[in-house]
């Protein structure tokens, strides 16, 4: 007999059951824009029986637009049956006490501290947002332009223990397809259609034209993603082995001089510490050009709250409440 196609809102219960399932999920607090991928988020939540409490944040950038966004969240929250919170933030006053801090840095920061107080007084287990598989290909691509490592490109994880990704491997496609199906309505944040910023730039410009040379891409970048991760986990165990020992403050010089790669070393033990990639290039440069250990005792570098600093056996991490 023949197998019957599962239809694509079977698929999506089904890839978010696992993903809650999987991490012993029983309670969230869910980011609802009323978005297509909130949307959807929000739909396979409810469809899986955990405990939802969804917010809405309205940071009135678009004017009605934001209003029309809180008033479609207002209305689809109570139909499915899921307790509703709306918050108002000033984005202006927080950039204004919060200088160099960019309109997107300020709404990611208030919208998570926000969801962090939510999940304390609700009990929830994890904060559930709608970032999916197009939203990571261009995360790879965003941190590729930045000069990201492997940490950069791997993209976001699924699951990072305070925040989970049920839709993470679901296209975009895939996602308006589900909503279709459900014959749900969601918004369209005008602002997304712009590409003044880089990520909008990224989505709306630069894939579409190299899907017009290499349609596969989408799907290619999402294997790299997964192979990047593998690696990553690679690396992680990696440097726990060759800095995981009694004293995880300490670098020794041997294992410097016998790392086969010196930045790689020096740069995760710097960045254990608060230190900067610039900082640990600093490192790497004064030690291959002074050589001799008896040159670069005492030289240290600001790291995090305290400070590196090589004394005569390594490089060791001096905390500011450890001093004098």
């Amino acid at each position: 007999m023949k197998k019957r196609k599962q239809s694509i809102s079977g698929k999506i219960h089904d890839i978010v059951n696992r993903e809650l399932r999987a991490r012993n999920i029983n309670k969230v607090v869910v980011g609802v824009s009323g978005g297509a991928d909130s949307t959807a988020l929000l739909l396979a939540l409810a469809a899986s029986g955990v405990q939802v409490v969804a917010v809405h944040c309205n940071f009135h950038l678009r004017g009605e637009e934001s209003m029309r966004d809180q008033r479609h969240v207002e209305q689809l929250c109570p139909r499915l049956g899921v307790e509703l919170r709306v918050v108002d933030f000033d984005v202006a006053g927080y950039c204004a006490s919060h200088p160099g801090v960019s309109v997107e840095m300020a709404c990611r920061d208030l919208r998570y501290d926000f969801f962090r107080e939510m999940v304390a007084e609700v009990g929830a287990d994890r904060i559930a947002v709608a970032h999916n598989a197009d939203d990571n290909v261009e995360t790879l691509l965003l941190n590729l332009f930045r000069g990201s490592g492997v940490t950069g490109l791997r993209g976001m994880l699924p699951d990072t223990g305070e925040i989970v990704r049920p839709l993470l491997s679901v296209s975009r496609g895939d996602i308006e397809e589900y909503l279709s199906e459900r014959r749900e309505e969601f918004v369209v944040d005008s602002s997304n259609l712009e590409s003044d910023y880089r990520r909008n730039y990224i989505r709306n410009e630069l894939l579409p034209a190299i899907e017009g040379r290499w349609p596969g891409v989408r799907k290619a970048i999402g294997s790299t993603i997964v192979n990047l991760q593998s690696e990553e986990r690679v690396l992680n165990w990696c440097g726990q082995t060759l800095l995981g020992g009694d004293d995880p403050d300490f670098l020794p010089m041997d294992s410097i001089f016998s790392a086969p790669d010196r930045f790689w070393l020096i740069r995760r033990f710097a960045a254990l510490h608060g230190a900067t990639r610039d900082v640990a290039l600093e490192i790497l440069d004064v030690f291959e050009k002074k050589g001799g250990t008896q040159l670069i005792v005492g030289k240290s570098w600001k790291s995090g709250r305290g400070r590196l600093r090589f004394e005569m056996k390594g490089l060791r991490y001096i905390s500011e409440k450890h001093k004098g």
